[in-house]
């Protein structure tokens, strides 16, 4: 007998013999179930990290489009498209990783910029202008080292937005400003105004001494030049989206008609409701540098509300003359302050709601206004959307731009 037939007996036991095939085949799966758990477990991770991205991105195309919309109108489309980029990717960077140190979002940004594609279009015509960004984004993702054995080390997510922002040229309407010229109205910002090395800075604590007393340096902007600021900001956004304007025409425009009134406690002539945006613009522009006097709004409201209400004819009349058939009607309400009583704020109040019914809107902007202040602009304002409270010069320009671009119609929305 051979040493090979002796052998073959055996080895034909030992594999037919079935002890400890268990824990063989449980060695052997143990890595396999852990892996493929992790697999589904990165999944889950992917599809939150995708959702975050996207939500990321299309937060970050709209503001894109909307900032886009008045800033970058003179670029060509290469060079909005780059600029868009940047500030897609900047913006994404912040929303994914708001707690991450400064090198870590340059980083981020870094690689973003590199897996990221911007492309900016506007289409233009005379009653309107949209303005398109598409970003494509994609983010390499890390994986579990272990996943590595039975899949790659990242995975690729990508997602597109779309955003368009809207503006449609030549919207009929009616404003009238009716805006606080009060004693609190000559006192300082934080502005600096860099075109003078001293000026009298007003504050509430020397308010009532004379000029030369409480001049100083450096020379801060005060609230009504902000005001005047602001003021030209808007009528300059109109002005750009009526097609209808023509600088020093006769009319100026044939669809944006203005009017306006200063108040403090003392009842001011108004400047009555005219074609195109300089006259009232003008008069703001007359307000006196350093203003005085308390705050009673009541009288310049109703003012507002009896030209522009339905039942007086004059609008209607007027916007029927040059083919508009409707048109919408607007107050901006601004303060600095609270009125001067409990009496004066509750009338003021009923004014409020008296304007909002007979369908006329109110933006309201409480402009460094207190707690009082800024509950009773709120209640006035036509809803939430309408109403602005800002804390310094520069906040103020950017809410009448605002207030302008709402007036006239402009969208911004997401198509993808």
């Amino acid at each position: 007998m051979t040493v090979f037939s002796k052998t073959m007996p055996v080895l034909n036991k030992l594999i037919a013999n079935k002890d400890g095939n268990f824990g063989i085949l449980t060695a052997i799966l143990i890595p396999v179930t852990i892996a493929t758990a992790g697999v589904a477990l990165e999944m889950t991770n992917a599809m939150q990290t995708k959702a975050g991205l996207q939500s990321a991105v299309d937060a970050a195309t709209l503001a894109a489009a909307t900032a886009f919309m008045h800033e970058n109108e003179n670029l060509s489309p290469e060079q909005a498209s780059k600029k868009a980029q940047e500030f897609i990717t900047d913006e994404v960077s912040k929303l994914l990783a708001p707690d991450a140190t400064d090198e870590q979002k340059k980083k981020q940004k870094e690689e973003l910029m590199k897996s990221s594609s911007v492309t900016a279009k506007v289409d233009e015509s005379v009653s309107g202008k949209n303005f398109q960004i598409t970003a494509n984004m994609s983010y390499g993702m890390q994986l579990n080292p272990l996943i590595s054995l039975i899949s790659s080390k990242t995975v690729t997510i990508g997602v597109t937005s779309t955003a368009v922002s809207s503006i449609n040229k030549g919207s009929p309407l009616s404003m009238y400003l009716v805006l606080d010229r009060s004693g609190s109205m000559s006192f300082k910002t934080d502005t600096i105004d860099k075109s003078k090395s001293s000026c009298a800075n007003y504050t509430e604590s020397n308010w009532g001494q004379s000029e030369s007393k409480v001049t100083s340096s450096p020379c801060y902007i005060n609230k009504i030049a902000s005001l005047k600021t602001a003021v030209s900001y808007l009528v300059d956004t109109l002005n750009k989206a009526d097609y209808s304007y023509v600088k020093n025409g006769s009319p100026e425009s044939k669809l944006v008609r203005t009017g306006a009134i200063g108040y403090s406690d003392t009842t001011y002539s108004a400047q009555a409701v005219n074609w195109g945006t300089t006259k009232a613009n003008d008069y703001v522009k007359a307000i006196p540098a350093y203003p005085t006097g308390g705050t009673n709004a009541y009288t310049a409201l109703n003012n507002a509300y009896t030209a522009l209400r339905k039942s007086t004819a004059t609008e209607a009349t007027a916007h029927k003359g040059n083919g508009s058939t409707s048109f919408e009607r607007y107050i901006v309400f601004m303060t600095d302050g609270e009125m001067s009583s409990t009496t004066i704020d509750t009338n003021v109040r009923t004014m409020c709601q008296t304007i909002k019914n007979d369908g006329i809107k109110i933006f309201s902007v409480a402009f460094m206004a207190p707690t009082k202040g800024k509950s009773l602009l709120q209640t006035c304002a036509s809803s939430a959307e309408n109403y602005y409270a800002p804390e310094n010069m520069e906040e103020i320009v950017e809410a009448f731009g605002e207030i302008a671009r709402k007036m006239n119609d402009e969208t911004s929305r997401l198509t993808n």
